[in-house]
Protein backbone atom coordinates (compact mmCIF):
# COMPACT_ATOMS: atom_id res chain seq x y z
CA UNK A 1 0.00 0.00 0.00
CA UNK A 2 0.99 3.51 -0.64
CA UNK A 3 -0.15 6.93 0.39
CA UNK A 4 -0.12 9.57 -1.92
CA UNK A 5 -1.34 12.76 -2.43
CA UNK A 6 -3.63 13.89 -5.42
CA UNK A 7 -4.47 17.21 -7.20
CA UNK A 8 -7.33 17.17 -9.31
CA UNK A 9 -8.00 21.01 -10.40
CA UNK A 10 -6.40 21.90 -7.91
CA UNK A 11 -8.13 20.64 -5.01
CA UNK A 12 -5.68 17.91 -3.36
CA UNK A 13 -7.02 14.55 -2.08
CA UNK A 14 -4.81 12.70 0.17
CA UNK A 15 -5.07 8.50 -0.87
CA UNK A 16 -3.59 4.60 -0.17
CA UNK A 17 -3.08 3.26 -3.37
CA UNK A 18 -3.23 -1.10 -3.23
CA UNK A 19 -1.06 -2.19 -5.96
CA UNK A 20 -2.51 -5.65 -7.39
CA UNK A 21 0.33 -7.18 -8.88
CA UNK A 22 2.11 -7.33 -5.29
CA UNK A 23 2.64 -10.58 -3.47
CA UNK A 24 -0.13 -12.14 -1.84
CA UNK A 25 1.93 -11.31 1.94
CA UNK A 26 1.52 -7.20 0.74
CA UNK A 27 -2.47 -7.78 -0.19
CA UNK A 28 -3.13 -9.24 2.93
CA UNK A 29 -2.43 -6.50 5.05
CA UNK A 30 -5.00 -4.59 7.32
CA UNK A 31 -6.74 -1.29 5.47
CA UNK A 32 -5.94 1.34 7.16
CA UNK A 33 -8.49 4.14 8.14
CA UNK A 34 -9.76 6.21 5.10
CA UNK A 35 -8.55 9.55 5.16
CA UNK A 36 -10.67 12.71 3.94
CA UNK A 37 -9.86 15.20 1.57
CA UNK A 38 -8.01 18.03 2.13
CA UNK A 39 -9.45 20.88 0.41
CA UNK A 40 -7.16 23.38 -1.48
CA UNK A 41 -7.27 26.13 1.17
CA UNK A 42 -5.85 24.14 3.86
CA UNK A 43 -3.10 22.57 1.58
CA UNK A 44 -1.47 25.41 -1.27
CA UNK A 45 -0.48 24.02 -4.51
CA UNK A 46 1.71 26.02 -6.09
CA UNK A 47 0.18 26.50 -10.06
CA UNK A 48 2.73 26.91 -12.67
CA UNK A 49 2.45 31.25 -13.96
CA UNK A 50 1.38 31.80 -17.54
CA UNK A 51 4.20 32.75 -19.77
CA UNK A 52 3.37 36.40 -20.70
CA UNK A 53 1.15 36.70 -23.72
CA UNK A 54 2.88 38.92 -26.59
CA UNK A 55 1.27 42.17 -27.56
CA UNK A 56 -0.58 41.55 -30.37
CA UNK A 57 0.96 43.64 -33.48
CA UNK A 58 -1.35 45.17 -36.08
CA UNK A 59 -1.71 42.37 -39.19
CA UNK A 60 -0.75 39.28 -36.69
CA UNK A 61 -2.90 36.15 -37.74
CA UNK A 62 -3.84 34.05 -34.56
CA UNK A 63 -3.92 29.95 -34.30
CA UNK A 64 -7.39 28.82 -33.81
CA UNK A 65 -6.73 26.34 -31.73
CA UNK A 66 -3.82 24.43 -29.77
CA UNK A 67 -1.75 22.05 -32.14
CA UNK A 68 2.05 21.58 -33.77
CA UNK A 69 2.82 23.20 -37.34
CA UNK A 70 3.18 20.91 -39.93
CA UNK A 71 4.36 22.88 -42.80
CA UNK A 72 4.99 27.01 -43.69
CA UNK A 73 3.29 27.05 -46.73
CA UNK A 74 4.93 30.47 -47.56
CA UNK A 75 8.34 32.57 -46.63
CA UNK A 76 8.75 36.18 -45.44
CA UNK A 77 8.06 39.05 -48.47
CA UNK A 78 5.61 36.38 -50.23
CA UNK A 79 2.63 38.19 -51.34
CA UNK A 80 -0.62 36.34 -50.88
CA UNK A 81 -4.82 36.34 -51.71
CA UNK A 82 -6.75 35.95 -49.34
CA UNK A 83 -7.59 32.28 -49.06
CA UNK A 84 -4.01 31.44 -49.82
CA UNK A 85 -2.28 28.72 -47.26
CA UNK A 86 -0.22 30.36 -44.94
CA UNK A 87 0.40 27.79 -41.89
CA UNK A 88 -1.09 23.92 -41.85
CA UNK A 89 -1.55 22.91 -38.29
CA UNK A 90 -2.04 19.44 -37.18
CA UNK A 91 -4.40 18.40 -34.03
CA UNK A 92 -5.45 15.68 -32.94
CA UNK A 93 -4.33 13.62 -36.19
CA UNK A 94 -6.18 16.40 -38.03
CA UNK A 95 -4.30 19.05 -40.48
CA UNK A 96 -6.21 22.47 -40.35
CA UNK A 97 -4.74 25.15 -43.09
CA UNK A 98 -4.29 28.58 -41.94
CA UNK A 99 -5.39 30.81 -44.64
CA UNK A 100 -4.46 34.42 -45.32
CA UNK A 101 -7.78 36.33 -43.93
CA UNK A 102 -7.21 39.34 -46.71
CA UNK A 103 -4.50 40.33 -49.99
CA UNK A 104 -1.35 41.17 -48.48
CA UNK A 105 2.51 40.22 -48.16
CA UNK A 106 4.26 38.22 -45.41
CA UNK A 107 6.29 40.69 -43.17
CA UNK A 108 7.05 38.07 -40.74
CA UNK A 109 6.57 34.20 -39.62
CA UNK A 110 6.65 33.29 -35.79
CA UNK A 111 6.33 29.79 -35.78
CA UNK A 112 8.69 27.02 -37.41
CA UNK A 113 7.60 23.52 -38.39
CA UNK A 114 7.43 20.84 -35.32
CA UNK A 115 6.29 24.00 -33.13
CA UNK A 116 3.90 23.62 -30.61
CA UNK A 117 1.80 26.26 -30.38
CA UNK A 118 -1.11 27.62 -28.18
CA UNK A 119 -4.98 28.69 -29.56
CA UNK A 120 -4.61 32.73 -30.21
CA UNK A 121 -0.91 32.38 -30.32
CA UNK A 122 0.43 34.81 -33.02
CA UNK A 123 1.37 32.74 -36.41
CA UNK A 124 2.70 35.31 -38.95
CA UNK A 125 2.51 38.61 -39.77
CA UNK A 126 0.72 40.42 -42.88
CA UNK A 127 0.55 44.00 -43.83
Amino acid sequence: MKHLRITVEGKSYDVTVERLDAPESATSMPAPAPVQAVSAAATPVAMPKAAPKAVAAPGDVHSPLAGIVKAVDAKVGAVVKAGDSVITLEAMKMYTSINAPTDGTITAIHVNPGDAVDEGQALYTLS
